[in-house]
């Protein structure tokens, strides 16, 4: 039996002794990294987006006026984009002063690269505003809208008049 031990224990030790650690060999594999891009686009109003013009005196009929909306409205586009203007419909009610009345300019400071169309008219047929503008994560547009002649308003019944105007980016 103690033949077979030392049997057993030479062949254990044998085996322990003759098995030589090797270094790995370096190996690599290739990964597929993919970006997939999607055209993007979005356009939101800031918190106060109502513009209001208020004629309480004979004062504020023999001037012009403007109305300015600072942070108006946001543009976040991928790739480079217009901006365009227009009503959705004349001034209500009925009778009211033409939509031209009103002109919209944008702050040549929020242009974003873009090239600014001055004193755009309202109309129900939509006027660039903004072209080329750079794409961009957060374009911030300040706006400006002015009646610079008054005289339109005489002989006007005393009311509120409306319309809704729509902004549209639209990428290049």
């Amino acid at each position: 039996m103690r033949k077979n031990l030392l049997i057993v224990f030479i062949a254990i030790a044998a085996i322990c002794f003759g098995h030589h650690t090797k270094a790995q060999t370096a190996t690599s594999a290739p990964v597929t990294v993919n970006i997939n891009l999607t055209d993007a686009i979005s356009i939101t109003l800031g918190a106060t987006p109502t513009v209001d013009f208020v004629y309480d005196d004979a004062a504020d009929y023999a001037a012009s006026k403007t109305v300015t909306k600072a942070s108006h409205f946001t543009v976040v586009s991928n790739r480079a984009y217009d901006i365009t203007v227009a009503a959705t419909a004349a001034f209500a009610p009925a009778g009211g002063p033409a939509l031209s009345i009103v002109t919209v300019n944008v702050d040549p400071t929020t242009a974003n690269g873009g090239t600014l169309v001055a004193n755009v008219p309202l109309s129900t047929t939509a006027a660039a505003l903004v072209n080329g503008a750079t794409a961009s994560t957060g374009a911030v547009y300040n706006v400006d809208y002015t009646i610079p002649d008054a005289a339109p308003l005489l002989d006007l019944p005393a009311a509120a008049y409306s319309t809704t105007v729509t902004y549209t980016a639209t990428q290049l």
